[in-house]
C-alpha cells in the first residue's frame, strides 16, 4: 500500500482517528508520519503515555503548583534522576522505553502506576508452566500464613498462632528439601 501523502513510498505508519463520531484513517510512510508529528497534526502514542498514567496531571499542577504552591508528585519524579544512566522519568514518559535496568528500580512507583493503568495489574496473572506452578502456590501460601500470623500476634492469640508457625515451618522445610 502506498502513502497517501507522497504517494511514493510504502505506507508503514496507520493511524485511526475519531473525533465527533467521524472516523479518519491514514496510511503513511514514516517521513510523511514524522512531517506530520513535527506539524503537530499526528500524534505519536508515545507521547500519550504520561496522559495514561495521570490523565489529571495538569489539572493537579494548575490547583497544586500554582493555587497552593505545592510540587505535585509529578513534578518531582521528572527532578529524579537515575543514578546508573542519568535517564529521568520524563525522558522514560517521552521515549516510551527505559534507560536502564536500573531505572525500573529508581522509578518503581511512577512504572507502576504506569503498568497498572496500560495493563490493569502490575502483577502476572497468567498460566504458569507446571514445573513452577507448585513452588508459586507454597509461595503464595506462605505470605497469607505470615499474615495470618502476624494478625494473630496482634490479636494476643497465642495458640493459633503457635499453630500457624508450625504449619509455615513444615512449608518452609518442604521448600528446603526440593532443593537439595
Amino acid at each position: 500500500m502506498l502513502c497517501e501523502t507522497c504517494k511514493k513510498r510504502t505506507a508503514t505508519v496507520f493511524y485511526n482517528e475519531n473525533i465527533n463520531g467521524k472516523t479518519r484513517s491514514y496510511s503513511l510512510c514514516g517521513e510523511c508520519a514524522a512531517k506530520l508529528r513535527e506539524k503537530g497534526e499526528l500524534q505519536d502514542i508515545t507521547s500519550m503515555i504520561g496522559s495514561f498514567a495521570d490523565p489529571f496531571s495538569t489539572l493537579q499542577d494548575d490547583l497544586f503548583g500554582g493555587f497552593f504552591g505545592i510540587p505535585t508528585s509529578l513534578h518531582l519524579s521528572s527532578q529524579k534522576k537515575c543514578p546508573s544512566c542519568s535517564c529521568t522519568y520524563d525522558q522514560i514518559s517521552k521515549e516510551g522505553k527505559v534507560g536502564c535496568p536500573q531505572c525500573y528500580t529508581t522509578f518503581r512507583d511512577e512504572l507502576s502506576r504506569l503498568i497498572a493503568s496500560v495493563h490493569g495489574t502490575t502483577s502476572h496473572v497468567g498460566s504458569v508452566p507446571a514445573r513452577h506452578r507448585a513452588k508459586r502456590e507454597r509461595d503464595l501460601r506462605l505470605q497469607e500464613l505470615t499474615a495470618q500470623l502476624q494478625n494473630a500476634i496482634q490479636a494476643e492469640q497465642y495458640e493459633q498462632a503457635a499453630t500457624l508457625r508450625d504449619e509455615i515451618r513444615k512449608l518452609k522445610e518442604q521448600a528446603q528439601k526440593e532443593v537439595e
